[in-house]
């Protein structure tokens, strides 16, 4: 994963014409004709992700409580056992991955509208390991706790880095 981040670091940074290189995407004021610099635009933008963070947490939830979600469980504790049982874990696998790729990039979409811009900084090593922190002070066993050590690792760095 580390070595993936610092991959693409290099490839957005090399993609200057398309991705600004070093400097971003920094020119976001519009969303189809919105102006999303306003504050009633932030308001608006907010309750959006808030909308989009319970939608996430619900999929997420339903997901957990179905048999799926029962030998995905099953695969994190005991791989082999799962694979024993008859199933296929790289197909349980690739349903993963292309899950948490999606809740990814609708996060990464709102992100973007909600800074204004776009870094290659954003997908380096720290960014991937800031996330793996917010699971070990939430925990891995629970949704809402993943939520919980995001919000509380988040507000620790801003209130430290303000003070």
């Amino acid at each position: 994963t580390q070595a993936i981040a610092a991959i693409m670091t290099i490839l957005i940074v090399g993609q200057q014409g398309y991705t600004g290189g070093i400097n971003g995407i920094t020119d976001l004021r519009t969303l189809h004709g919105w102006d999303i610099r306003t504050d009633h635009a932030k308001y608006i933008l907010y309750f959006v992700e808030v909308f989009f963070l319970f939608a996430a947490i619900l999929v997420a939830q339903f997901i957990r409580l179905t048999k799926l979600g029962r030998i995905l469980v099953a695969m994190r504790e005991q791989e082999d056992r799962v694979r024993f049982s008859g199933y296929s874990v790289a197909n349980f696998k690739i349903f993963a991955f292309c899950a948490a790729a999606i809740f990814a990039a609708v996060g990464g979409a709102l992100f973007t509208l909600e800074v204004g811009f776009m870094s290659p900084s954003f997908v380096g090593i720290v960014p991937s390991i800031e996330m793996v922190i917010y699971t070990a002070v939430g925990g891995r066993l629970s949704i809402f706790s993943a939520v919980y050590g995001a919000l509380l690792v988040n507000f620790a760095k801003t209130s430290l880095s303000e003070t």
